[in-house]
C-alpha cells in the first residue's frame, strides 16, 4: 500500500508493511519538517514575486519534502531594491497555515501576500505581522492575524485611575507610570526614563518659560479686536520714507503713522489703500518739484512750494472711501 501524505506539510505517513528497511530514512525526513515547523529562516527575495511554497503538491515516498513554508517565522530581505512591491503567493492554495513574517526589504518595499482569488494581506516595509492562510483552494484568502486585536490584559503592574504605559527605553520594554496629578504632563529629556512635570519646570522644558520664551500675562496689554482706554502716553519712531523725485507716492500706514519724506522732485502723492490717519512731515531740498495729488476726495491747507528747505505737515485721513489731505506749512 502506498503512502499517505499530511494536508498541510506532507508528512509521510508510511503504509503498515511499506518501506521495509527504510523507516529510519523516512522518519529523519519527516523530522526535519517537523523541525522547520518550530524555526526562523532569513529569505533573500530577487524579484518583484515569489512563491513561498508549504509543500510539494505530490510528495515523492521516501525523499526529503523540505520546504521554506515550513518555517513559520520568516524574515525576508533583498539585495538590493526590487524595484516594486513584492507579491508573494503562499503554495500549494490548500495549504491552511500561518506565518509571522517580518518585512525586511530594501527602498521601503511593501510585501503583499496571496494564495488564491480571494482577500491579501498587505505588510508594510519594516513592520511584523501575523498571517494566516485559510486554504481554500482557487478562493484561498489570506487573513491578517493581529486585525482587531483583543488584548484583556497587560503583563505589568495594574495601573492606578489615571495611570499610563511608557516605552522603557529598550526594545519590547513597557512601564508604567503612577496617575499623573493635577496639570502634570509626560516629559522625556532625552537621556533617562520620561517624567511628570507642570508649573515653571514643565514650561521650560517644552519651551515656552515665562520670561524667556513668552511674555507673562498682563491684564493691560492691547488687543486689537478688544476695546480698551490708555491711561498713559506713548511715543513713536518716525519713519523715512526717502526722496521723492518721481512717479506717485502712496504712503503705506503700516511703515508707521508718522513719516517723513524729502521733496527732490516733481512727483505725485496718492491716498493711503487701507483706512486709517497718516502724518507726513515733507522737506524741500535744492531739486524740490511740483507735488501733484491724485485721489483724494478733497485737498486743503496751505500750498505746497518749492523752495528749498522749507518744511510741510501732510495730514492724511482715508475713512469709508472718503480721502482728505490737509497741508500745513511750517514756515
Amino acid at each position: 500500500m502506498a503512502s499517505s501524505y499530511t494536508t498541510v506539510f506532507g508528512i509521510e505517513e508510511m503504509a503498515s508493511g511499506d518501506q521495509s528497511g527504510a523507516w529510519g530514512t523516512t522518519t529523519n525526513y519527516n523530522l526535519d519538517i517537523v523541525d522547520r515547523i518550530g524555526s526562523f529562516k532569513e529569505i533573500t527575495i530577487g524579484s518583484t514575486t515569489h512563491t513561498l511554497t508549504v509543500r510539494e503538491a505530490s510528495p515523492d515516498s521516501g525523499t526529503s519534502n523540505v520546504q521554506d513554508g515550513m518555517y513559520r517565522a520568516l524574515r525576508f530581505i533583498d539585495a538590493g531594491d526590487l524595484g516594486g512591491d513584492c507579491t508573494m503567493t503562499v503554495g500549494p492554495n490548500t495549504a491552511a497555515t500561518y506565518f509571522l513574517v517580518e518585512n525586511a526589504l530594501s527602498a521601503s518595499r511593501s510585501i503583499i501576500v496571496t494564495q488564491g482569488s480571494g482577500a491579501n494581506v498587505t505588510i508594510q516595509n519594516g513592520k511584523n505581522v501575523v498571517i494566516y492562510c485559510d486554504g481554500g483552494g482557487a478562493g484561498a484568502i489570506v487573513y491578517n492575524g493581529l486585525a482587531d486585536l483583543q488584548i484583556d490584559t497587560v503583563g505589568i503592574t495594574t495601573l492606578t485611575d489615571g495611570g499610563v504605559l511608557l516605552g522603557g527605553g529598550a526594545t519590547g520594554v513597557v512601564k508604567s507610570m503612577a496617575v499623573l496629578g493635577d496639570s502634570e504632563m509626560i516629559v522625556g529629556d532625552g537621556t533617562t526614563d520620561p517624567v511628570a512635570e507642570s508649573g515653571a519646570t514643565l514650561r521650560t522644558s517644552i519651551g515656552v518659560a515665562i520670561g524667556s520664551d513668552v511674555a507673562a500675562y498682563n491684564a493691560d496689554t492691547l488687543f486689537a479686536d478688544v476695546p480698551d482706554e490708555l491711561t498713559a502716553g506713548f511715543s513713536t519712531t518716525v519713519y523715512n520714507a526717502g526722496t521723492k523725485t518721481t512717479g506717485t507716492y502712496t504712503p503705506d500706514q503700516d511703515n508707521g503713522n508718522i513719516q517723513k519724506a524729502v521733496n527732490g522732485g516733481g512727483h505725485t502723492l496718492a491716498p493711503t489703500v487701507d483706512d486709517c490717519a497718516v502724518i507726513i512731515q515733507y522737506t524741500n531740498n535744492a531739486s524740490a518739484g511740483t507735488i501733484t495729488t491724485s485721489g483724494f476726495t478733497l485737498v486743503d491747507g496751505d500750498d505746497i512750494s518749492t523752495t528749498d528747505g522749507d518744511d510741510f505737515f501732510f495730514y492724511l485721513t482715508k475713512a469709508n472711501g472718503f480721502s482728505l489731505l490737509t497741508v500745513k506749512a511750517l514756515q
